[in-house]
């Protein structure tokens, strides 16, 4: 049994490329598949995770959209590659368009629990129908932003091509992380402007970590 192992989608350059392992480019046009052959899907174990890594970054240093697959990403033939690249070409070649030239930064936020610095409930005018409205609007709003080091993200807005918050499942210590994409010669003042103004922020600490690929920015087919 032979397959297609998939490390990211490309453009339309480069056309060749070289390293361990051999690497392979499939399909044709804007939007392409960089591959290994492999026997069959590696099993998640910390050498194969590490090897996956460095081959992503590796690409990602020298091509400037690359699109990076998740570990695992395993077809059992070229036909499969390229029928996966037509169901999905629409969403690839707008992922490519956005993270052409930039790099993701992992800005991780740490502070007091949830509860001790909860939201203030939205007015409460209205019917219940309404207030429940509003609630989940402000709820919605929370889960996509980071009020709580607004000084912090208002600096760093100049810099940002774009940005996806996460916020824990449970909360705790760790209230957010945020992936932000930047361009590739914006890294330094990231890292001044974190430097900077995480300090002054009371109450929270803030870690930030990059570049990296643009993992956060793949869209659903990748991630």
């Amino acid at each position: 049994m032979s397959g297609i192992y998939v490390y990211g989608i490309i453009g339309a350059e480069p056309n060749e490329l070289e390293g361990e392992p051999p690497l392979r480019i499939i399909g044709n046009g804007p939007v392409r598949v960089v591959a290994a052959d492999l026997a069959e899907p590696p099993r998640p174990e910390p050498a194969a995770l590490t090897a996956h890594n460095a081959t992503v970054h590796r690409l990602a240093e020298r091509i400037a959209a690359l699109l990076p697959a998740r570990f695992g990403q395993w077809l059992p033939d070229e036909r499969a590659v390229v029928d996966w690249l037509e169901a999905h070409h629409r969403d690839l070649a707008e992922a490519l368009d956005q993270i052409a030239g930039c790099v993701q930064m992992t800005l991780r936020v740490y502070g007091a629990s949830v509860q001790e610095d909860q939201a203030p409930d939205p007015p409460s005018t209205g019917g219940p129908g309404t207030r429940y409205l509003a609630k989940r609007r402000q709820q919605f709003e929370r889960e996509r932003s980071l009020p709580e080091i607004a000084p912090l993200r208002d600096a760093l807005r100049p810099l940002l091509r774009a940005e996806r918050i996460e916020r824990p499942a449970v909360p705790g210590r760790l209230r957010a992380t945020a992936y932000d994409l930047i361009a590739r010669e914006a890294t330094d003042d990231y890292s001044r402007i974190v430097a900077e103004t995480a300090p002054r922020l009371a109450g929270f600490r803030i870690t930030a970590s990059g570049p990296w690929p643009p993992y956060a920015f793949a869209p659903r087919p990748l991630a």
